[in-house]
């Protein structure tokens, strides 16, 4: 079983922000504790296609995915360099009209990426499984297109109230993606989201940023700790994977997803972390190894 990590683990919105560690440097870390393959982020993308490809066949990892909005220029990027799929990481959307809003995007999306090779996915986070005219607005997506897939992350999903496991089975064949971070809690999904009526245009608020100054790269990063520091740690759910205190069972998810007609990626992320940051990523895919074969 191939087990995958995002480079996003590697820095979090530092990584966004093109800062740390090189992609050549992440990848080899990432080799070294044992994962298999590797998830992108679109800064990611700024390296030549034929570097990230020597430095893939250097490693040994494969790429199956980036966590990007979907357009045709990222499509064809990812075509060049091997990967399977672009997944969005998160849109606003607060009810079921603008959640079908969203599907039809991305199925036209889906469009645009089949000739490539290429699938469109969606990935969750708590607020997703707000619920609203009889349904969570993640099933009002899902139920909205046809076309694309979704990266189902289980700890948020677990941590908005919805048991991963049930809603693999109901959505069969439409997973293509898990995100794997272990859960201690469930809070729910929070207040109604924002509406798509009073967000900013659809863009990407990393794009480009290689072209700003390190310090400006800097400031908006000192920015970001500040606000998640004044949040109150909503990370601190995560735990060990198979502690105790987990409440997510990953042995029925895996026996949920082991029903489709395609293998999903696994794909290990982390945002908080409960030990050494490499020791904790360690720990986690030994354990999916040792447990899930």
């Amino acid at each position: 079983m191939k087990i995958g990590i995002g480079t996003y683990s590697f820095g979090g919105i530092e990584s966004y922000l093109g800062l740390g560690d090189t992609l050549l440097e992440k990848f080899k870390k990432i080799k070294a504790l044992g994962f298999d393959q590797v998830e992108l982020l679109p800064v990611d993308l700024d390296n030549d296609p034929e570097d990230i490809k020597a430095w893939l066949k250097e490693t040994g990892l494969e790429v199956t995915s980036i966590h990007a909005e979907p357009s045709e220029d990222v499509i064809k990027k990812m075509a060049a360099i091997g990967g399977k799929a672009v997944i969005w990481a998160s849109a606003p959307f607060c009810d079921k009209e603008e959640a079908e809003e969203v599907a039809q995007f991305l199925d036209k999306m889906a469009d645009i990426a089949e000739p490539y090779g290429i699938k469109i996915g969606y990935h969750n986070h708590s607020q997703e499984f707000y619920f609203t005219e009889g349904k969570t607005l993640e099933e009002h997506l899902l139920d909205g297109g046809s076309k694309f897939y979704i990266q189902l992350d289980c700890g948020w999903a677990q941590n908005g109230g919805m048991y991963p496991p049930n809603f693999i089975r109901k959505y069969k064949n439409r997973v293509l993606s898990i995100h794997v971070k272990e859960n201690s809690k469930v809070v729910g999904p929070g207040p109604k989201p924002a509406s798509r009526k009073n967000a900013s245009p659809m863009g990407n608020p990393f794009a480009n940023v290689k072209e700003l100054p390190l310090e400006e790269r800097q400031k908006i990063l000192d920015g970001f700790k500040a606000r998640m520091a004044a949040d109150g740690g909503r990370f601190n759910v995560q735990c060990p994977m198979g502690a105790p205190e987990s409440n997510i069972n990953w042995l029925d998810i895996k026996a949920a997803l082991d029903e489709q007609d395609f293998e999903a990626f696994w794909i290990v992320e982390r945002e908080g972390f409960y030990a050494d940051h490499d020791q904790c990523l360690q720990d986690d895919v030994d354990w999916l190894h040792e447990n899930l074969k």
